[in-house]
Formats: C-alpha cells, structure tokens, sequence
C-alpha cells in the first residue's frame, strides 16, 4: 500500500495540473499546498521521484513536475477504491462491452482447467471463451468495482511438465439471460480491458452474436450465488 503522504502528494500535483501537463512549483509553495515545510515537501517530491511516480526537471523558477504512468495509475487506484466504498452494497454491478475475436487458446485452457472450474463455479464450462472488450468510462469503473469485490479462486498446478498459474473468477449473467464468469488468468495476453468469459454454453450460438455486437455483464456477488 502506497504511503498516504505520497499519494496526497500526487492528488495535490494533480490540481495543479500536473497529469495532463507540467506544473511549475517551488518547495515553498508545495510545502504551503501540503501545509508542511519546505523540508518536509522536498522529500516528498524526491520520495515519488525514486517510485517512479513523478518526473522533475529544476529550473530557476522552481520544479517542473508532472505524474507518470506510474503515477496516474495510483490515482486512479485510489480513485476506485473510494468508488468502491461511497457505493452502496446493494447497487448493481453492471458494465458493458463489445465482441471481439479471441487469440484461439481459449478452449485448449478451459479443457485444462475444465475440472477445477466445475467445483469452482458449478456448470461444466463449455470448451472456448467469449471475448469482451470494456469501451465506455462507466464500465471501467465497474470493472473496477468488480476487481474489488470477494472472487472465486482456482488454484494452479502442473499438467503435463507445465505450470498453470491461479485463476481468479467472478460469476455473472450476461445479457440478464445467461450464467457465466469472467476469469482473469494469473498470466495472460489481454489487456486489463479486455475480458475472458466461461459459461456451460456456447455464449455466441446461444446469443446469436457476431463481432462488435454488445453485450450487458451484471456481477453475481458471491453472497447471492445459490
């Protein structure tokens, strides 16, 4: 967990402007944003320099500063986290997303996995997954919300001379019609936004979907699991 002082350091930057640009500060002026000393707000600035989180460049007006990836990302850490617990517990999870074409490893893992996915989730995966991409803002922090709730956890183990890592599940329907689960391989080759999805059905047959059509995921929280 990222000290407090550090990230009250990078929100404050971040008024100033400095996640989309740079923001000119001198240690005084930070130091009176923070309402610490001057001491106390070059070592923070130094502190998130070392992490990665901030680039500085002196100058003789002051500090040129702005976040990093790095940087932004703990924000939006952050961000989500808040999200998280101003959301009342019973509201809906509820995002959406669009078909896309799978890389074709899909149904060799959830043959390898098929076993420890049964006892974890209840229904015989069908052999393939369906993949969505996550394109709107609402969504993410969804998704976001998702990540942070209780998920179902498939151990790894060896097959075969192989390592196959954990996997992490969260049961949900899809469309209101059909039970599912988004599984989040330990190593995978999809980017954050995009999701693997298990059901006992073929999901496209079923749905009848075809590339870029939409599709509504409502999270199933693991207390309503029947």
């Amino acid at each position: 967990m990222t000290d407090p002082d550090i990230w009250f350091t990078l929100y404050s930057l971040a008024n100033k402007g400095a996640i989309h640009g740079k923001a000119i500060l001198t240690t005084r002026e930070l130091g009176e944003m923070l309402q610490v000393s001057q001491q106390t707000a070059s070592r923070r600035i130094a502190q998130c320099v070392e992490k990665g989180l901030l680039n500085r460049v002196h100058t003789v007006d002051g500090m040129l500063l702005q976040i990093t990836d790095d940087g932004k990302d703990e924000l939006l850490r952050i961000m989500t986290n808040l999200e998280v617990a101003f959301t009342p517990p019973e509201a809906e999870i509820v995002m959406e997303g669009k078909v896309l074409t799978g890389l074709g490893e899909g149904a060799y893992y959830v043959d390898v996995y098929a076993s420890r996915l049964r006892a974890a989730l209840g229904f015989k995966p069908h052999l393939g997954t369906l993949n969505i991409k996550i394109t709107d803002d609402d969504s993410r922090r969804a998704l976001g919300r998702m990540k942070n709730t209780p998920p179902l956890v498939v151990n790894g183990f060896e097959h075969k001379g192989r390592t196959f890592g954990d996997v992490i599940c969260y049961r949900i329907k899809i469309n209101s019609e059909i039970e599912a689960a988004v599984v989040i391989a330990q190593r995978t080759h999809h980017s954050d936004d995009v999701l693997e999805i298990v059901a006992p059905v073929n999901i496209r047959e079923k749905l009848g979907l075809s590339d870029d059509d939409r599709v509504k995921l409502t999270v199933i929280p693991l207390h309503m699991v029947t």
